[in-house]
């Protein structure tokens, strides 16, 4: 009889010659333990979880790849679930492929992440049945194909689920973007005429604490544009500022605002202005 270990490593093995993968789990450990190694083979994984909240179950459908998987966060959060795990290359030249890229709701955080009403689980949990039924086929030439088609329609209807709670949410997001707008203009600091830190979408998001994706659709959804384009033209602003009201150098103001190389801002200010800083300074005398 073979080992638990043994076991283990030949069940891994298995994984590891498939590009796809589908598991039930009842304990968080059992799952982190497959999904630590599916992760670094660069697995996509999709988990159907339920909650860890007491008796009122609660489902969500939480998405993990090789840049967020989040060990801290997922314990003691997952009471038990299943999950389907698949590599990009299942779907080399789908369509599928690209569109994952573009689904901010993929990049939420846990806590950022929708949870299901009852219809909506059930439809999702018939999908994701289909999926399952389908790792079980004998394998033929059009399984990625099917099991790509399931996905797919999968993420449509969580990408609809997620724009009708944006709906719902605009209040709450209208003070995120406050909040947003607010930390960005503390950069400044106009005594000194430098930048106190550089505005970044990483470190803006942390302040207020959410995922640098949540932050950009919020933004996209109240105001039809990025946080990261909102960086971009306070950045331009204040450039302009020092540009017009000191007798800084390029080099001079680039490294006042916080670039690590003057190069940087020549390159956004001529992307967002169409010309170089000077010639900008040129324009204004």
């Amino acid at each position: 009889m073979l080992s638990a270990d043994k076991r283990s490593e030949l069940q891994y093995a298995f994984k590891l010659n498939h590009t796809y993968y589908f598991e039930y789990f009842d304990h968080e450990d059992q799952f982190l333990h497959s999904a630590r190694r599916l992760i670094d083979d660069k697995h996509f994984i999709i988990v159907f979880g339920v909650l860890d909240h007491g008796r009122e179950e609660k489902h969500k459908l939480l998405f993990f790849n090789q840049h967020y998987f989040p060990v801290p966060e997922i314990q003691g959060y997952l009471k038990k679930g299943s999950y389907f795990a698949f590599r990009s290359d299942l779907f080399k030249g789908y369509s599928l492929r690209n569109r994952l890229k573009d689904l901010g709701f993929l990049e939420y955080s846990m806590a950022e992440s929708l949870t299901l009403v009852d219809n909506d689980h059930k439809l999702i949990a018939n999908i994701f049945k289909l999926l399952v039924d389908e790792t079980e086929m004998p394998h033929s030439e059009t399984q990625s194909t099917i099991i790509g088609s399931y996905l797919n329609l999968l993420l449509y209807h969580m990408q609809r689920f997620y724009q009708r709670s944006m709906d719902s949410r605009l209040e709450e997001f209208s003070q995120l973007q406050l909040h947003f707008f607010n930390e960005l203009h503390t950069l400044f600091d106009s005594q000194r005429m430098c930048m106190l830190a550089f505005p970044s979408l990483t470190s803006l998001s942390k302040k207020l604490c959410c995922t640098p994706r949540f932050l950009n659709d919020v933004s996209l959804r109240i105001s039809e544009s990025t946080a990261q384009y909102h960086i971009d033209n306070f950045i331009i602003t204040i450039a302009k500022k020092l540009l017009a009201e000191t007798d800084l150098s390029v080099a001079e103001i680039a490294e006042r605002m916080n670039f690590e190389q003057p190069q940087s801002l020549t390159r956004l200010f001529k992307r967002k202005t169409q010309i170089t800083p000077l010639d900008f300074r040129i324009s204004i005398i």
